[in-house]
């Protein structure tokens, strides 16, 4: 009897102390979330350099003025972003641009994109991966760049979109 006795103490201590043992901790988080108004991205231009000669340097200024070796028609690239009033933004694009003319010659356009939140000739340059903030308004970009000194470039008409191009300029941008 005494065994059954100590035997059942020892079981008792045992499946007392192994409730302990076990132990249960808590940790509490918060869950925040800010909702931001649809960002939206429009092409309001394209980029044209207008006629341009063999022999120039075509710089089209994203400011607006000062071209150089550029047609009368020229127009810079300009896109609105528009979103949550002073929120940031992060943009991406590619440095440069393949030209093709739709057979074997190719031209490359280096990207200058300049952006403000409402004007033109106050707009800085802006890198891609970098971060902007959104105005009351949004925000402007203005693309320009240069297509490097022509001398014995092929005539013809040259284009991103051409069949030797090498696709569109794509700026892409998103919450930060």
């Amino acid at each position: 009897m005494k065994k059954t006795m100590t035997a059942i103490l020892v079981l008792t201590m045992i499946i007392g102390l192994s409730s302990f043992a076990i132990g249960q901790e808590a940790a509490n988080a918060t869950v925040d979330a800010v909702v931001l108004a649809n960002l939206t991205l429009t092409k309001n231009f394209d980029v044209d350099f207008g006629n341009i000669a063999a022999t120039g340097t075509p710089i089209l200024n994203p400011k607006g003025t000062g071209h150089t070796d550029v047609g009368t028609t020229n127009q810079v690239g300009e896109f609105t972003v528009t979103g949550s009033s002073t929120a940031q933004i992060s943009l991406a694009y590619p440095s440069s641009v393949t030209l093709g003319d739709g057979s074997a010659a190719t031209l490359t356009f280096t990207v200058d994109l300049e952006g403000h939140a409402d004007t033109q000739g106050s707009a800085a340059n802006v890198v891609s991966g970098t971060q902007v903030t959104l105005g009351a308004s949004g925000y402007k970009f203005w693309l320009g760049g240069n297509m490097g000194t022509l001398t014995n470039q092929a005539t013809g008409t040259y284009a991103s979109d051409a069949s030797n191009g090498g696709g569109d300029f794509t700026l892409t941008v998103e919450y930060y």
